[in-house]
């Protein structure tokens, strides 16, 4: 028995396959679970939908009668790089599951396949595909940010201030993106947790001046603490935050320690 779900917004999905009934079951078994399903019982209706349609995922037969599946896959993936496509057949052999792969399908399954199995794979695919698209935005939005920051670029240094435009924070090679709650170093995502994302706009903000751990204890986790737990607490998430952004972090060129005053962010390292 398969749980349906109605996906929000239905993502749409390409049938194509040359068996008339396996089209028809896995149309009705994906429209069960929310999905606006097309179906193509050859090669030429498959181009056809693909050049009227946009499809989020594609479920692939490799032998469509009129045509290979792979003359497929590649208008598919030319049309849309972001496109999952799932090969499902009955006539495939090792070399031709390791060419669709190379080709960018997402994944291969053998004929027959159960409904679950499919279903399963469908919706990892979405979500693969969902994140790809998300994170190609968030660093176009950066890029363009960057882009236009270059122009307000100022000399690098400990005292170089950070440029802020009220969502966005840049500083050297960070820049932070506050709406979307990510930053990047030199154009690569940051995998920082929550407190340590926080954390990093407090030091950024606080530069050129240094910022006591009893400040970043509140700025940065909302939380007020005497001297030696705060000491205790953000030496501890300073550590784990040098280790994610200093390319040395037993040599840190960016968090600087400063005696009896709490920690500096240094935007860039000075020239030697």
């Amino acid at each position: 028995m398969i749980a349906t779900s109605q996906p929000a917004s239905p993502h749409s999905i390409l049938i194509a396959d040359d068996e008339p009934g396996v089209c028809l079951v896995l149309e009705k078994t994906l429209q069960r679970q929310g999905y606006k399903v097309e179906t193509a019982l050859n090669g030429q209706t498959a181009l056809r939908l693909l050049r009227q349609n946009r499809f989020d995922l594609i479920l692939l037969d490799l032998n469509l009668g009129d045509m290979s599946g792979l003359a497929v896959l590649k208008v598919a993936r030319q049309q849309d790089e972001d496109a999952v496509v799932i090969i499902l057949t009955g006539h495939g052999s090792l070399q031709s599951a390791v060419e669709a792969l190379r080709l960018g399908a997402f994944d291969y399954l053998f004929k027959p396949a159960l409904s679950e199995t499919i279903c399963q794979r469908v919706s990892q695919g979405l979500a693969q595909r969902q994140q790809a698209l998300q994170r190609r935005q968030i660093l176009n939005q950066i890029e363009t940010l960057r882009q236009m920051l270059d122009q307000l670029a100022t000399p690098s240094g400990a005292a170089a201030p950070a440029i802020q435009n009220g969502r966005f924070l840049r500083s050297g090679p960070v820049v932070i993106d506050r709406h979307h709650h990510v930053a990047t170093y030199n154009n690569t995502l940051l995998d920082l947790t929550s407190a340590e994302f926080d954390l990093l706009v407090c030091l950024i903000e606080a530069a050129p001046e240094p910022i006591s751990p009893r400040q970043l204890l509140q700025c940065a986790l909302n939380y007020w603490g005497d001297e030696q737990e705060a000491s205790e607490t953000i030496k501890w998430y300073i550590h784990h935050l040098r280790r994610k952004i200093e390319p040395e972090p037993k040599t840190p060129t960016h968090i600087k320690t400063i005696r009896h005053k709490g920690y500096l962010w240094v935007s860039e390292p000075p020239e030697r």
